[in-house]
């Protein structure tokens, strides 16, 4: 049987890499990733020196990144890799996994464009859905991400300014739907949802569909 931490080839699938210290989560994602027909695997690292490394020598397309690596007070910052990112590698997808969510790690997500955040408690199945979810160009924030989220006070404008039909997407952002299902569900094309949606972000002052979901939570419009 092939080392689970082997480079898989298939050249149509999505090449996933993990940064991770711990050996046993390391194996068990790679034979979880390895299960699945349209993602190949890259590799593994446990430091930020092993990290730069794996990609410059086989260049992922999405990265699953813990946050603290290694024990304190010696653990490095995970984040240290969107400092340090060689510039002759293209610049991967980022999924946060880790096992201690703090709403500065989430706002720091956020701000830097990282596309996924899922904790160590949710199933891998969680961790799949977000994998195709980013994959396809979207964000993909857990629901342990988004409670979260909802703890820290919204700052947006109110829900006076907005059309029905505007609330009605923002709520139905809030429940977890995507554009597509939106749009059945209020029997619309997926184009107007998308401009109800782009409405809305310019109304609140808000920059991504995350951001649109964690609003009508905190407004009490979506539960």
């Amino acid at each position: 049987m092939a080392d689970p931490e082997t480079y898989s080839a298939a050249s149509a699938a999505l090449r996933v890499a993990v940064v991770e210290d711990d050996a046993m989560l390391r194996s068990l994602l790679a034979r979880a990733i390895q299960r699945e027909p349209d993602m190949a695997w890259t590799g593994a690292a446990a430091t930020i020196e092993e990290a730069l490394a794996l990609f410059i020598a086989q260049q992922p397309e999405l990265v699953l990144l813990d946050l603290r690596l290694g024990q304190e007070p010696a653990a490095a910052d995970g984040w240290q890799l969107f400092e340090q990112w060689p510039e002759s590698v293209p610049p991967p997808r980022w999924i946060v996994v880790t096992g201690q969510p703090e709403a500065a790690h989430l706002r720091r997500a956020l701000d830097s464009g990282v596309q996924g955040y899922v904790t160590k408690n949710e199933s891998f199945d969680v961790l799949l859905a977000a994998l195709r979810e980013v994959r396809d160009g979207r964000q993909y924030y857990s629901v342990e991400a988004l409670k979260l989220l909802m703890e820290q006070p919204a700052s947006s404008p109110g829900l006076e300014q907005l059309t029905p039909r505007e609330r009605d997407v923002l709520r139905l952002a809030g429940e977890g739907l995507s554009m597509r299902q939106a749009a059945a569900r209020l029997d619309i094309s997926e184009s107007t949802v998308k401009t109800h949606r782009k409405s809305l972000m310019r109304k609140l002052d808000l920059h991504d569909g995350v951001a649109l979901a964690r609003y009508a939570i905190s407004s009490g419009l979506a539960t």
